[in-house]
C-alpha cells in the first residue's frame, strides 16, 4: 500500500457546507423513528399498550439523537435500496466466521497454538466525497466487522482498498471461511 491513510478524528472538523430545510430534516426524523419503531416491535413482539408506548418513547429517543448527531456532525446518512441486499449475507458470515474462531480457540486452549493472524487489503470502489459515499463506505466498513473474525480498520483513498485484520488469516484457517471479497 502506497500513501498512510488518515487517522480517525484527525483533520479539520466538517462545516455544513448549506443549511438543510426543516422539511428534509424532519422527513429524516420520521424515517428513523419508523425504522426504530419497527425494530422494536419486532423485538419486543408485544402488542400491549405499555410496551407499544415504551417502544415509541425510546423511538423517539433514539431518532432525535441519530438527527442531532447528522446535524452536528454536518453528514448526512443516504442509504440507496441496492446497497442492503449484500447485508442479508452477514448472519451466514457470522455463523461461518464463529465456527473459524472458535475452532481457534479450541487449538489455542488444546495445543497453545496461536492462531494465524494477519493484515489484508479488500478492493474498494472509495467513490465520491458526498454524503451518499460517506455512508456507502461507513456501511461497508461497518459490515466487514460484524462476522468476529475480521474487523475493518479503514480506507485508503488512494489505493481504493478497505485495510483489515483476521484473528484467523482465511488462507489459513480450518472449518470455514471468512474471505476477501469486498461486500
Amino acid at each position: 500500500m502506497g500513501g498512510v491513510a488518515p487517522v480517525a478524528g484527525a483533520g479539520s472538523p466538517k462545516r455544513r457546507e448549506e443549511e438543510l430545510p426543516a422539511a428534509r430534516r424532519v422527513g429524516s426524523w420520521l424515517i428513523w423513528w419508523s425504522l426504530l419503531m419497527a425494530f422494536w416491535m419486532w423485538v419486543d413482539d408485544s402488542l400491549l399498550l405499555p410496551e407499544i408506548v415504551a417502544g415509541v418513547i425510546v423511538s423517539v429517543a433514539g431518532a432525535t439523537l441519530v438527527e442531532a448527531a447528522q446535524y452536528q456532525s454536518a453528514t448526512h446518512i443516504r442509504i440507496r435500496i441496492e446497497w442492503l441486499p449484500p447485508a442479508l449475507s452477514l448472519p451466514r458470515q457470522v455463523l461461518q466466521d464463529s465456527v473459524v474462531v472458535f475452532a481457534a480457540l479450541w487449538r489455542k486452549l488444546a495445543r497453545g497454538e496461536d492462531p494465524p493472524s494477519g493484515y489484508a487489503s479488500r478492493p474498494i470502489a472509495y467513490g465520491e466525497e458526498s454524503a451518499e459515499g460517506e455512508t456507502r463506505r461507513a456501511l461497508q466498513l461497518g459490515g466487514s466487522s460484524v462476522a468476529p473474525n475480521t474487523f475493518a480498520l479503514g480506507i485508503d483513498a488512494d489505493e481504493e482498498a478497505m485495510v483489515v485484520h483476521h484473528l484467523v488469516r482465511p488462507d489459513r484457517g480450518r472449518g470455514g471461511g471468512g474471505g476477501t471479497s469486498s461486500r
